[in-house]
């Protein structure tokens, strides 16, 4: 065991590990300020087997200044060269810590190890930054939210929800083979796997932005997750059944940062940490804050079994006063924003500093810096290159053969811009020759973000990443384009890449979407071109086992469920051969089916007492409500300083884009007063939808009712809210109603009941894009609208609900397929009279 008491000694010492005779590696390095107090000792020699070591238990002992004794366990790591020491408890902050090194071989074994001493001293002040810490967190306000469809199947048979993002091509003149992996910063986060159409072959949606979606050496999959996971922001992998099977995080006292994970074919991994401290910075220059917040990252490597046998700290072997594009001397520093790591030919590290504009080449074993390129202390002259090297960068990437790629973002060139450049190194010579690059015109430029990626045929895959730029141009050796895709919506994505692919899920992969019409269900078996067809369970509990339909489509909706209900769905796929897969996640939904035009509002009356209603108060408010005749009345004690701060809602209103709602209900008061009546976003922005402002109230009843056109992405989960706050005395509140309006053309007066079914011309035809299918239904029947392909192929469900009798336009968005001869098809069943009837007509699609 090491062994930890009192410091009688005050030496200091500064020697690198390579200084100190048979020592290969040392952390922390010898007179290392600003250690984490949860930081192990980690020791590796330079020739000797620690198994050799006689009092390997003994051999390491600490002395904290002012922690006294702590036991700790020293042991050889997996790696079976690297030698952990983990105290049992965390040193004290701000204190120095000595450590004594006292190796102890055979007598038959020759060996230069010498007993050693070195120094270190802990963080005073030290935390693990949350994510909104983050510039990217920052900068989200920069993210445009997209407004989405409606959920579909692809022409390659793949579903998707209407939240989707939408993709748009503009060039593909004979691109590279594989697929595209990214996600999307802007909207709801999916994680997918694109082909050169454009369309999913696999896709994820996410509780949040997992940036970095990549295909490691191992053949795993990763991503970053930031929320869910024991030991907080990490990645994860998942392999090629799409199955989560590893789980990677830093330690020592550091998050996890965002920017890298890589996963070696060996299977050891390497990813960069971050931790914060609080640094007078007033030493290192003249005016710099006493107390300044430092995000110092660091490079940290593991061993497949997870124990971590190397450390490289910004703060060892940067100069914090070389930090570029922030103001040394303010209150917050990012030192260096370390963004890339990769490995060289020969095996060391690359590594990208931001915040330096430079790129360090260090040795894998000892820490030593090999090479240092661009920044304050390039050591190289940039041939041929007339912007003399790269500024502000991303994403560093070795070619081998001493070639490398860079992503120049170019905050610090003049005028700034970005491009993709390729450099070749000759550390004899000391030059740094740009042997290519792209630099588009007219030129871009992506402050934030961004990553080059050469590909197999020789082609460079360009991210821009900034939502006004493509997510995607790829570029031939000559400079022409052969592909570029961009976000429709202005979305933005740190990294893009371009690998071969081969994945079947094992299980389905389910998703789904309520509303007050079905509930549709979207399921894929990604990759598995053997399903025959699909089985959808649904129950009123957990684990739902009741088969409930089935679908030879990857989508289905349902409408035969008990109302005001939550359902439990889960899917299985069936094979050609009749075998079943096991189950998909589980998915849940409340069931709310109304009429088309219906109330969404559940107990708008108060008939049902309380009943689907809640009462909130925020801060010192108070209040207390009742249901006394059929009326919620709300006693204000205390309306707190804000209106928000006395709160009635419901939540559950699906809203969907384009469509008009009214909402009304009936209010008064004991006194004249404003309250807020609104339809929002239950999260933030809490965007107010009907865009409704205050509403006065009287001491007599009186009904209000506003119209809005939903401007904003379809949200399955949108609340009643009205906010009654600021004022004492007591509220009246009744039938409430929230409705979709039915299109103007649509009636249900029995004059102008269509007397027989019917499917109209598409208009406008040919169309581009977008088109609008005219039908009518006679009475209430259950309605679908298919589109197909001259295949034959399912490209999209268009209407799959139930309808009273009346007359409908359904919009289609066609944005997303290709130009050519398409076909719809009309099938009703009659809820009254059993009629059954099918029509088929064609419409013409022109981009």
């Amino acid at each position: 065991m090491c062994r930890l008491v009192v410091a009688l000694l005050l030496l200091h010492t500064s020697l690198p590990a390579a200084g100190i005779s048979g020592y290969e590696y040392l952390f922390p390095a010898p007179g290392s300020v600003y250690v984490s107090r949860f930081s192990s000792i980690i020791i590796r020699f330079e020739s000797i087997d620690p198994r050799q070591l006689t009092n390997i238990s003994t051999f390491i002992q600490l002395y904290g200044s002012r922690s006294g004794e702590i036991s700790g366990k020293t042991r050889v790591a997996s790696d079976g060269r690297t030698i952990i020491c983990q105290p049992a408890a965390a040193f004290h902050p701000g204190e120095r810590v000595t450590v004594d090194i006292t190796p102890q071989v055979s007598a038959n074994i020759s060996t230069s190890l010498s007993t050693t001493r070195l120094f270190f001293t802990i963080s005073q002040a030290e935390s693990k930054p949350s994510w909104s810490d983050s510039v990217d967190q920052r900068m989200q306000k920069r993210a445009k939210t997209p407004i989405y469809g409606k959920s579909l199947v692809l022409q390659n048979g793949v579903s998707i929800p209407s939240d989707f993002p939408k993709i748009k091509i503009t060039i593909k003149d004979q691109p590279a083979d594989g697929y595209i992996f990214l996600n999307n910063w802007g909207g709801q986060p999916y994680n997918m796997i694109l082909d050169n159409q454009g369309y999913p072959i696999w896709y994820l949606r996410t509780p949040d932005r997992r940036r970095d979606f990549k295909v490691q050496d191992n053949g795993d999959l990763s991503m970053l997750v930031r929320q869910d996971y024991p030991y907080g922001p990490g990645f994860i992998s998942l392999d090629n059944t799409y199955t989560e099977n590893g789980y990677y995080y830093a330690v020592n006292g550091y998050a996890t940062d965002e920017h890298e994970l890589q996963i070696l074919a060996d299977g050891h991994y390497l990813l960069l940490g971050i931790r914060s401290d609080q640094v007078d910075m007033s030493q290192y220059v003249s005016g710099g804050q006493k107390n300044a917040t430092v995000y110092e990252t660091c490079i940290q490597e593991f061993t497949p079994e997870g124990d971590l046998i190397f450390q490289w700290r910004a703060w060892d072997h940067f100069d914090i006063r070389d930090v570029q594009l922030e103001d040394v001397r303010g209150n917050s520093i990012r030192f260096p924003h370390m963004n890339a790591i990769d490995i060289d030919d020969d095996g060391h590290i690359l590594l990208s500093s931001r915040h330096l504009s430079e790129v360090t080449k260090i040795h894998r074993q000892t820490g030593e810096i090999i090479w240092r390129l661009s920044g304050a202390h390039n050591q190289f002259t940039f041939v041929n290159d007339p912007l003399n090297g790269f500024r502000s960068q991303h994403d560093i990437r070795a070619l081998g053969n001493a070639t490398y790629t860079v992503f120049d973002n170019g905050n610090l060139h003049r005028p700034p811009v970005s491009r993709a450049v390729e450099y070749k190194v000759d550390v004899n010579k000391k030059t740094a020759t740009l042997i290519w690059q792209f630099r588009d015109q007219p030129d871009k430029y992506s402050e934030w973000m961004g990553n080059v990626q050469r590909l197999p045929n020789n082609n460079t895959l360009i991210n821009w990443a900034d939502g006004s730029l493509p997510k995607l141009t790829e570029v031939r050796p000559d400079g022409k384009k052969s592909f570029e895709m961009w976000y429709v919506e202005n979305i933005h994505c740190y990294r893009v890449f371009r690998f071969p692919w081969q994945g079947v899920a094992k299980v389905p992969y389910l998703i789904v979407e309520p509303s007050n019409e079905a509930i549709t269900l979207l399921f894929n078996k990604f990759g598995d071109s053997n399903v025959a067809y699909y089985k959808i369970y649904a129950d009123t509990h957990p684990n739902a086992t009741t088969l409930v339909d089935t679908s030879r489509m990857s989508v289905k909706s349902l409408i035969d469920l008990q109302n005001e209900q939550t359902y439990y769905f889960r899917v299985t796929a069936v094979n050609l051969q009749g075998r079943e897969s096991g189950y998909s996640n589980e998915e849940s939904a409340f069931v709310k089916l109304i009429d088309r035009s219906g109330n969404m509002v559940l107990n708008g009356d108060f008939a049902s007492g309380k009943g689907y209603w809640k009462l909130s108060t925020n801060a010192s408010a108070a209040a207390n409500w009742s249901t006394a005749e059929q009326v919620g009345h709300i006693h204000i004690s205390n309306g707190g300083s804000e209106l928000w701060h006395v709160q009635l809602d419901q939540a559950g209103m699906l809203l969907l884009n384009g469509e008009d709602y009214l909402f009304e209900f009936d209010a008064w008061a004991d006194a004249p007063r404003p309250i807020g009546a609104v339809v929002l976003q239950q999260e933030s922005p809490f965007t107010n939808y009907g865009e409704i402002g205050l509403t006065a109230l009287s001491t007599r009843s009186k009904h209000f009712a506003y119209t809005f056109k939903m401007k904003h992405q379809t949200d399955f989960n949108a609340a009643v809210v009205f906010i009654l706050g600021q004022s004492v005395g007591d509220v009246y509140i009744d039938n409430v109603s929230l409705k979709r309006i039915v299109d103007a053309r649509i009636t249900r007066e029995e004059q102008m009941t269509p007397q027989a079914y019917a499917l109209f011309q598409n208009y406008p035809n040919p169309f581009n894009s977008t088109t609008s299918i005219t039908y009518q239904v006679p009475e209430e029947s259950d309605v679908r609208i298919t589109l197909y392909n001259v295949l034959g192929k399912v490209v999209e469900s268009i209407v799959d609900s139930r309808h009273p009798g009346g007359i409908y336009a359904a919009h289609l968005d066609a944005s997303m397929l290709d130009s050519g001869l398409y076909f719809y098809e009309m099938t009703a069943f009659s809820l009254h009279s059993g009629q059954h009837v099918r029509y088929i007509n064609k419409m013409t699609l022109i981009k």
